[in-house]
């Protein structure tokens, strides 16, 4: 990990944050009235991570 930090790499899974297109896109459908079972399947996540994605501050 020393060696891919001197190569100006992160380990580790990338942080989402309330910018990335699956927030978003879980946001657009639940305004349209869905429920986040439905999100989770369309968008390709568990209910869970629906629910995760729709607490995150919106900014």
């Amino acid at each position: 990990m020393a060696v891919a930090a001197s190569h100006g790499r992160k380990a580790g899974r990338q942080e989402i944050t309330a910018n990335h297109p699956n927030v978003k896109r879980a946001r657009d459908l639940k305004t349209q009235g869905l429920k986040p079972a439905d999100i989770g399947m369309i968008i390709g996540t568990s209910r869970a991570t629906v629910y995760r994605y729709l607490s995150m501050e919106s900014g």
